[in-house]
């Protein structure tokens, strides 16, 4: 059997998912990192950019883009945050609001693709395994 590295197979695996996503996201003229922050906008409504950032582990001027964006095409807005008036609160508009089911739609049917031919086992091996690399590769940052 050929030797094909672990990274690559996870590289590979998240460019083809995100492939998919961004054929699927086209006619709602969303780009991933967009349609990632519209989700935990959706998911936790009142949410701060530095939350998003920290979640997503991404870079704060990579959300902040991606927000602006959001916010131009009238899927988002934002608000003073009334304990820490440095901040802001992110909300979906009504328009981001109807999103909402079909960004559900397209993330129920991302997980069906994905574990389609595998059985809830090997799911959780698979989510075991990755949750350890993972955390092998934080060790070494620290």
């Amino acid at each position: 059997m050929e030797f094909v590295a672990l990274d690559k197979l996870i590289d590979d695996l998240y460019r083809e998912k995100n492939k998919i996503l961004s054929k699927k996201l086209e006619q709602y003229s969303l780009g991933n990192g967009q349609f990632q922050i519209l989700n935990e906008i959706a998911w936790n409504d009142g949410i701060s950019q530095e939350k998003i950032s920290e979640i997503r582990m991404i870079n704060k001027s990579a959300t902040a883009k991606s927000v602006k964006r959001l916010i131009d095409k009238g899927y988002i807005f934002k608000e003073r945050d009334e304990k820490d008036k440095r901040a802001y609160c992110l909300h979906c508009t009504e328009k981001g609001k109807q999103m909402i089911p079909k960004i559900r739609d397209i993330v129920n049917a991302r997980e069906s693709l994905l574990s389609k031919n595998i059985d809830a086992e090997e799911i959780k091996l698979f989510k075991e395994l990755c949750e350890k690399m993972y955390n092998n590769l934080r060790d070494q940052l620290e």
